[in-house]
């Protein structure tokens, strides 16, 4: 009697237990928080924080025909934004530090499912440093969300953080009624943009370093601008508007001091070189913007300005005529201007910057 009692449990208590993980699996499914599977739900906005996690299901999963994509400078630009001066409905792909090899893989993964009108590339000149044959893809992101493996999906439907945390901050961003679909990824709000805060952020080097040989970084640029150039030239369809944003004074003051500067002046040189040739490559310059700048006001730390910048460029970037469009013609005098801006910065600014701080 007790034995039958027992299998009857077990039974019992083993249905249960797979209605309750099927449960489980289907609600996941159902919402999907990470679009792994599918777009929103009829009706419901997409909620999109986490570029890691959810930037592949949108790139495979969402209906558009132009991808914005870049680093964490690229973050703050509004998607409706684009939609709105091109007439385009636009994704973002963006990879925080992202290299050119990450942001290829993202860019590659749009063209395999969908026609793609429009790529906005933010293009960070940092972003050319990294090993060109190597992306993202390794053990510290989330796999089972980019290898196309069904087996590996048990590690996202029946996930405990998804359950319980994800799928009910989708739900609470919809019904809270004021969210920003396109502010995909943003992060400027609760931030603060200001000299004091830029200045808190950047440590000084007291010393310099000796520039960085060419030959020390030579192939990784040119390897990293192989991938943009094949990607340019394989869709000749599309139009790609490779925006360079700009960096505060204390990012070329550290990239003088450690080093670099001269690699990041040449990167900027064989940009246009590489990509100007392509009548479907656009490329606007905002890195010699100097009223942009020298005022640290406009930045939270060396690199990253605040939503108007994005907001400037983005309007920019829709202007055919803009002074800030890069042409085989004015291509020199760019070059010179930001060079000139450059040993302004390291032989006046930076210096007046600092001893005034001191004192």
């Amino acid at each position: 009697m007790k034995e039958q009692f027992f299998h009857r449990f077990l039974k019992r208590f083993l249905l249960a237990a797979a209605a309750l993980l099927l449960a489980v699996a289907v609600l996941v499914i159902l919402f999907d928080p990470f679009y792994h599977f599918h777009g929103p739900l009829f009706g419901l906005k997409a909620v999109v924080t986490k570029s890691e996690y959810q930037c592949i299901g949108t790139i495979r999963n969402f209906s558009y025909d132009s991808v914005l994509c870049g680093s964490s400078t690229a973050e703050n630009y509004n998607n409706r934004w684009f939609n709105e001066l091109f007439g385009a409905k636009t994704v973002k792909a963006i990879k925080s530090s992202g290299n050119a090899a990450d942001l290829c893989y993202y860019l590659q993964e749009a063209f395999d499912g969908h026609e793609v009108k429009n790529v906005f590339y933010s293009l960070d000149l940092f972003s050319l440093e990294g090993d060109p044959q190597k992306n993202f893809l390794d053990d510290t992101m989330p796999l089972y969300l980019y290898d196309k493996n069904p087996f590996n999906d048990v590690k996202y439907l029946w996930n405990k953080d998804v359950l319980f945390e994800e799928i009910p901050y989708l739900l609470a961003m919809n019904l809270a009624g004021d969210y920003d679909e396109g502010a995909s990824y943003n992060w400027w709000e609760y931030k603060t943009f200001s000299a004091k805060e830029a200045l808190s952020h950047y440590e000084r080097a007291e010393t310099i370093q000796p520039e960085i040989p060419k030959e020390q970084y030579e192939a990784r640029l040119e390897g990293n601008l192989d991938l943009l150039e094949e990607m340019v030239a394989a869709h000749p369809e599309t139009e790609f508007s490779f925006l360079l944003p700009p960096y505060s004074l204390l990012w070329w003051d550290n990239a003088y001091r450690n080093g670099q500067a001269g690699e990041y002046l040449y990167a900027r040189r064989r940009i246009f070189e590489r990509l100007l040739p392509y009548a479907n490559a656009r490329i606007f310059d905002f890195q010699a913007k100097e009223e942009v700048v020298l005022d640290l006001d406009n930045y939270m730390d060396p690199i990253h300005f605040s939503q108007e910048i994005n907001h400037w460029m983005a309007v920019e970037a829709a202007s055919s005529d803009s002074a800030f469009l890069v042409k085989k013609e004015n291509a020199e005098g760019k070059i010179t201007k930001m060079e000139e801006l450059f040993f302004r910065i390291v032989s006046e600014e930076a210096d007046r910057l600092f001893e005034s701080k001191d004192s």
